[in-house]
């Protein structure tokens, strides 16, 4: 009798064609999961690091208020027509702008003083500030863009008679000024409020001047 192969064949036999299909088509499977778990994280990441970007510039943006709003002075200035110009104004359609201490040595500083300004053109909020606080014809402000995609910029200010007012100096308002006429008054609060696009409004209080 011959010995019989048929155990050694069958141990020798590799996989079928239905099988392989089949470990394909599960490795595509496992493949493609990895690559949505794998892309949902760099989405997340990149998202996480855009908000987080951001939040830090909005964060920026009200400490360069913050600095300079604590700081106001009762010092009007000279625009470039020699012209003198309020202490501190405010007007929705002109932006914010004031005269404020420079407590350390600085390029943009007079004596101690600066002149700084907060103006919103179209959606990016720029910071102003001046070389000197008194103006010639040609004196031209730093420009620094503080926030991008902000849909709205606006000021209350409180005044002596404890009301938050939108324009200053007040219309018709009783207010401290100089032999020149110009108002020195300063509001003892200020308020600001930022709109960005597609994100939460923002409110903020900044001390002003406690009479």
């Amino acid at each position: 009798m011959k010995p019989s192969f048929c155990g050694a064949e069958e141990k020798q036999r590799g996989f079928t064609l239905i099988e392989l299909l089949i470990a394909l088509a599960i490795s595509a499977v496992i493949a493609v999961m990895a690559y949505q778990a794998i892309t949902q994280v760099v989405s997340l990441k990149t998202r996480t690091e855009i908000h987080a970007e951001k939040f830090e510039a909005l964060q920026r943006a009200l400490w360069w208020m913050e600095q300079d709003v604590v700081q106001m002075a009762p010092r009007s200035a000279r625009d470039g027509l020699g012209d003198f110009m309020p202490a501190f104004s405010y007007r929705q359609d002109l932006g914010l702008e004031l005269t404020r201490i420079a407590q350390m040595p600085t390029p943009f500083g007079q004596k101690g003083l600066m002149r700084v300004g907060y103006v919103l053109e179209g959606d990016v909020l720029y910071r102003l500030v001046w070389p000197v606080v008194d103006r010639a014809p040609d004196t031209v402000p730093q420009r620094l863009a503080l926030l991008q995609n902000v849909e709205r910029f606006e000021v209350r200010l409180l005044n002596a008679a404890k009301q938050f007012v939108t324009v200053w100096p007040e219309e018709g308002g009783s207010v401290e000024t100089t032999q020149a006429g110009v108002a020195l008054t300063l509001p003892q609060l200020v308020e600001v409020h930022l709109k960005l696009e597609n994100q939460a409004e923002f409110t903020r209080l900044f001390m002003g001047v406690q009479w």
